[in-house]
């Protein structure tokens, strides 16, 4: 018997090693060799773009649509990926967004393209299954992200640090059950770090005491820029897509069903009857507000303001500190804070992103803004993990975000008390339809965004009917703007080409993608477009200037964020900003990465808007006056700016 088990131990092996060589042989002497890259298989480098339709020609377009087939309320990342996916099926789509996209919610994000892996947890140990649904379906949506927009989205690995031998097993095993139910989407595998291995990475943390570290991987993404191609890519498929419009009224016939709303135009005052087979309404946080219009026989916003009933309003609060308080490639998962959440401590354009916090709100404000308190409770978690003191100076920015939890509005009473109550709330998302059959979809988070689209439109073509036939959703396949022919070498190829540093490469490359070229030959174009944005408005360098003739040569190099007048001029030509907030605080991310440098740059930034939209002074004051107040108070100055819980 003994000799039987050698005999077949013995073929087992044989065969196995003449696979081996065979395949060997296979790879090294008889498969042609792939082309080597530079034989030339990628496409030239954009060097120029038409300038998609102009504010002016959107709102024409505007007048002269008689009736659009979906008018979506609200810009952020769900309305701007509604109207995506309603375009690319060949739907006539009007968007209108009050203020600018991505300036509420869908910019105060913790960047994470995530599955959740603290909703795995809940869904283990809490036998939900709406909990795992959520995680899977995420993760789905996770890998979406960064096929469709491959220079905004990256990979990123967290650890997690374990202080207690028995919690290694306990952590490890999670990870692995979020990479399984991440099936072929997985990212990478988990894996587990020594103690040595942890410091050498992450220096900055104390190891005094860490046993281990389970490290997993998610998504790391650009929020705001994400939400501006989601709106750019629409205009590119068809849509009306205006920022600055804000819905007045909505219209309904005499059934009392909803055929359009009367809009302002908040740039010139000049109201717009805007008709539409569907409304849907997206405002996010804001959800209740466009309600309590559709409870209204005439559409009217009501005189006093009711307690929101779908949306549970929560503050989030972030921060940002110098690159130096965490590593450069992987991020920090605090697994259990002082009251029982997690926290996030990540590596995000250059800085460390810290958060995120959570307060009960009685009502959704315009523009929350961070407490001191909340800024603290951030830095008191994030000192538990470093080697040295935490200064409150050394925040660059902060911000604070509403949470989109919702509940059926259906099930809850109006006008009733519901202050700190969570009874119904989701966890995922809902859409809804009132008797006037204005459609709602609130809830989610970023990373879903792209699904919770595809389920409006589908619930947009069941329930309404309209003309001509209408494609199967096209999102899960489109390539956003930017992503087309987008490499994962491309700063190396605009190194090449530009003979820029690395550092202004990588910056372009990881926000613009493939268009990043366009930037460049602006850049080319006068050493004044080199200028950092915050020089730009100095009296020794004008816009006119076709040359810089200050007798020390100033590039962004001489700065810390590569934010220049080039990349400014870009966003007024092909991404719709129409003020300084919408260059520094989302078409940049320079007011949530360095608040202090994006009040420093406020002149500069109204100097060129000023000469591009021809500004008079009242209006030139009030744009700078409004960046000043909105930057100032992003966690800059405790004394001055933050409000005291």
């Amino acid at each position: 018997m003994a000799s039987f088990f050698k005999s077949a131990i013995f073929k087992a092996s044989a065969a196995s090693g003449a696979v081996l060589g065979g395949t060997i042989i296979y790879l090294d002497f008889i498969k042609t060799p792939n082309t080597p890259s530079s034989n030339g298989p990628y496409k030239p480098l954009l060097k120029s773009l038409p300038t998609p339709p102009s504010r002016s020609q959107l709102v024409e377009n505007l007048k002269n649509t008689k009736n659009f087939d979906v008018l979506i309320i609200g810009g952020g990342a769900v309305g701007s990926g509604t109207a995506v996916d309603a375009a690319t099926r060949g739907l006539n789509v009007c968007l209108l967004e009050r203020t600018d996209f991505a300036s509420g919610t869908s910019s105060k994000s913790t960047k994470m393209a995530h599955g959740g892996v603290r909703y795995l947890e809940k869904a283990i140990f809490g036998l939900s299954k709406a909990q795992l649904d959520l995680v899977i379906e995420a993760l789905n949506e996770r890998g979406n992200m960064l096929r469709t927009a491959p220079h905004l989205c990256t990979i990123l690995p967290i650890m997690i640090p374990v202080y207690k031998w028995w919690q290694v097993p306990y952590f490890f095993a999670g990870c692995k059950m979020y990479d399984w139910f991440a099936g072929y989407q997985n990212l990478r595998s988990s894996t587990v770090f020594s103690k040595e291995m942890s410091s050498a990475i992450a220096p900055m943390i104390d190891c005094s005491n860490l046993k281990a570290t389970c490290v997993y991987h998610d998504g790391s993404f650009n929020d705001a820029r994400m939400n501006a191609t989601l709106a750019i890519t629409a205009v590119e498929n068809g849509a009306t897509v205006l920022n600055y419009f804000n819905v007045e009224q909505l219209l309904k016939d005499s059934n009392g069903k909803l055929i359009g709303v009367k809009a302002k135009d908040l740039e010139t005052n000049e109201i717009y009857t805007i008709k539409a087979t569907a409304v849907v309404n997206a405002t996010g946080p804001f959800a209740d507000t466009i309600l309590d219009m559709d409870e209204d026989p005439q559409g009217l916003p009501p005189k006093i303001s009711h307690p929101p009933r779908m949306v549970v309003p929560s503050s989030g609060v972030h921060v940002v500190l110098p690159e130096f308080y965490g590593p450069k490639d992987i991020g920090l998962l605090d697994p259990s804070t002082s009251d029982g959440r997690v926290m996030f401590f990540l590596p995000w354009q250059g800085k460390i992103l810290a958060g995120t916090t959570d307060s009960a709100l009685k009502s959704v404000p315009e523009n929350p803004i961070p407490t001191e308190a909340e800024i603290q409770e951030i830095l008191k978690e994030l000192q538990k993990y470093l080697v040295f003191p935490v200064h409150r100076e050394d925040v660059l920015s902060a911000w604070s975000g509403i949470r989109p939890l919702v509940r059926d509005p259906k099930n809850i009473p109006k006008g009733a008390d519901l202050t700190g109550a969570t009874e119904g709330i989701v966890r995922s998302h809902i859409i809804t339809k009132t008797d006037s059959d204005l459609v709602t979809i609130s809830g989610g988070k970023w990373t879903t965004y792209r699904e919770m689209a595809q389920e409006t439109v589908d619930k947009l073509v069941k329930e309404f009917n309209f003309n001509g036939s209408v494609k199967p959703c096209q999102t899960n396949q489109l390539i956003l703007i930017g992503g087309e022919d987008f490499t994962t070498n491309y700063a190396a190829r605009l190194i090449h080409e530009y003979r820029i540093p690395l550092k202004l490469a990588n910056h372009l490359a990881s926000n613009y993608g493939s268009r990043a070229s366009l930037i460049l030959e602006l850049y080319n174009q006068s050493d004044y477009n080199k200028l950092p944005v915050t020089l730009a408005g100095q009296k020794d360098f004008r816009p006119n200037q076709s040359t810089v003739t200050s007798e020390n040569l100033l590039d962004y190099e001489s700065f810390d964020e590569p934010f220049t007048v080039a990349e400014l001029k870009y966003s007024l030509q092909y991404e719709y900003a129409r003020t300084p907030i919408d260059f520094l605080a989302r078409r940049t991310r320079l007011a949530f990465l360095n608040a202090r440098e994006a009040l420093n740059a406020i002149d500069g930034v109204v100097e060129i808007m000023k000469n591009e939209f021809k500004w008079n002074d009242a209006t030139t004051s009030k744009m700078k006056a409004d960046a000043q107040d909105y930057i100032g108070k992003m966690g800059v100055s405790p004394e001055r700016f933050a409000v005291e819980a």
